[in-house]
């Protein structure tokens, strides 16, 4: 009986080893990672869609920015090359108001001419200038 005893301990311990085995392997099975992935992507997936559409909209006010930026530059550049023009401006509004004064002058003289005339008579042709 011992014997008898002895090997249905060896076929215990041999089953035992090989359920022991085949739990581990069922346990270490690739479909159980992808199935602990698909856990962790389902979890993730609508923070990293949010944060692309964060980053689409920092993007966005980037390139605008960006357009400013370049815009002001060549601003900038074309107010450098200007120069000559910005002088010609300045020399035809100093003409004009050389100018404005004149005829404020000769209507001052006119009008003076006009009161005098009136006062004292028309002046005869010898003093007119």
């Amino acid at each position: 009986m011992n014997r008898f005893d002895q090997d249905t301990d060896i076929k215990v311990r041999s089953t035992i080893r090989f359920l022991n085995e085949t739990i581990q392997y069922n346990a270490n099975e690739p479909s159980l990672a992808f199935y602990r992935i698909q856990e962790h992507v389902q979890k993730m997936l609508p923070t990293m869609i949010q944060k692309r559409n964060e980053l689409e909209n920092l993007k966005e006010q980037m390139n605008g920015l960006v357009f400013d930026i370049e815009y002001s530059m060549d601003a900038v550049k074309d107010v450098g090359t200007s120069v000559e023009h910005v002088d010609s401006i300045v020399k035809n509004l100093e003409k004009a108001r050389y100018l404005s004064e004149q005829i404020s002058l000769i209507r001052q003289k006119q009008i003076q001419q006009q009161l005098f005339e009136k006062k004292d008579g028309p002046l005869p042709s010898v003093l007119k200038i």
